[in-house]
């Protein structure tokens, strides 16, 4: 047909690709060419053709395009996600700085923190996977592309820079962790790792990023951190935690230090009179009166089962009595809000100047709270004369 096309157009020489067969039925890719000899213009009654067996050429071809099928599907296909990106413009970037005269790229951008949000601008983004547009809630790769400013921007800027610190450096393989976000602003947390394709060492031109989402498993993480500082009944921290910050104060400029010592009264006859259930509402209405008494910066813990402490830094005694002052007041509100068990806390408070021993002032306070709790017995039993 092609040939007949070129013979209506008047041609006098032609030439294209096609396939012949052997005798055996055998197919041959051939380069077939053709040209109608002198005289013959009028009559084609001369042609001369020429045949070259390309069989191995166009094998060859189409094997490279199966190849080349195989890795669009498996980019496409990848349970992970994958970005083809160009840096070009950021290694001309990180060129210039160095023909600038500067040598240390982080003092740099210490300086120029404005400079990070630059090069993120710098990234083009070439091509995504179906996986990236899933993860990252786009209908499409236009939308997607079209939307980068929403993926890339806040907590970004922490990973990013360790990225061009290692471009700096020479590094063209980089693994990380950082925060990118959905289209819908919704945080994810990502595993990065980034790696220049092979042949673009010089240019940055073509860089391949495969990004996994880690988030359930940082949740996972968070989660257990938070179990290990704080107690699961009162959510309040526990006394591991405690111990920590009494030893990091301790060594600290925060000095004075007070520390309050809280008992739950009573909590035994609880349990043994409305049960376990009834108790651990008390401990729990404690924990939030304690919670609601003191400031951000105050420590409170849950230290045993029925004892809870605080640690308030920069505050001297008259402060902290003013605190248990103000603490009894919310008890006597809480109070107000359940008719029965009737939530009592024997308090006791040390204070601890610059170089004193905290433990020491934990004792003086507990030993405090013990003295407190005796007297307020002693008021009790009156009451019940």
């Amino acid at each position: 047909r092609d040939e007949l096309l070129a013979l209506w157009d008047e041609r006098l020489n032609w030439s294209g690709e096609g396939v012949n067969y052997k005798l055996t039925g055998e197919p041959i890719d051939i380069l077939l060419s053709w040209q109608i000899l002198p005289g013959s213009e009028e009559t084609w009654r001369q042609v001369l053709l020429s045949m070259e067996d390309i069989s191995a050429r166009k094998q060859a071809e189409r094997e490279l395009i199966n190849s080349e099928n195989r890795l669009r599907g498996m980019f496409e296909d990848s349970p992970v996600s994958l970005w083809e990106e160009d840096y070009s413009q950021i290694k001309n970037y990180l060129d210039q700085l160095r023909s600038d005269g500067v040598n240390d790229l982080m003092d740099h951008m210490s300086k120029h923190p404005e400079e990070v949000e630059s090069c993120i601008r710098m990234i083009r983004v070439l091509d995504v996977n179906r996986r990236t547009l899933e993860l990252f809630g786009a209908a499409s790769k236009q939308e997607f592309i079209g939307n980068l400013d929403k993926v890339f921007r806040g907590e970004m800027r922490a990973h990013f820079r360790r990225e061009l610190t290692d471009l700096w450096n020479g590094r063209l393989s980089h693994e990380t962790e950082g925060i990118n976000y959905t289209l819908a602003g919704k945080p994810l947390y990502i595993h990065l790792h980034f790696s220049v394709f092979p042949g673009y060492e010089n240019t940055l031109e073509r860089v391949l990023v495969a990004i996994e989402d880690v988030t359930a498993r940082h949740k996972a993480e968070e989660y257990l951190r938070y179990l290990g500082a704080h107690d699961e009944m009162t959510k309040l921290y526990n006394r591991a935690y405690f111990q920590e910050e009494m030893k990091r104060l301790g060594k600290g400029r925060q000095f004075p230090v007070s520390i309050i010592i809280a008992d739950l009264d009573g909590l035994k006859d609880v349990n043994d009179k409305l049960g376990h259930q009834a108790g651990d509402n008390l401990i729990r209405r404690a924990a939030e009166v304690l919670q609601a008494g003191f400031r951000k910066e105050d420590v409170i813990a849950r230290i045993g089962g029925d004892e809870f402490a605080v640690i308030l830094p920069t505050t001297r005694t008259p402060a902290a009595e003013e605190a248990i002052k103000h603490l009894q007041e919310l008890i006597d509100i809480n109070n107000k809000y359940y008719n029965n068990p009737v939530l009592s806390i024997s308090l006791g408070v040390s204070t601890s100047e610059r170089g004193s021993d905290l433990q020491q002032i934990m004792r003086i306070a507990d030993d405090n709270m013990y003295c407190n709790k005796r007297i307020r017995k002693g008021v009790q039993a009156t009451k019940n004369q």
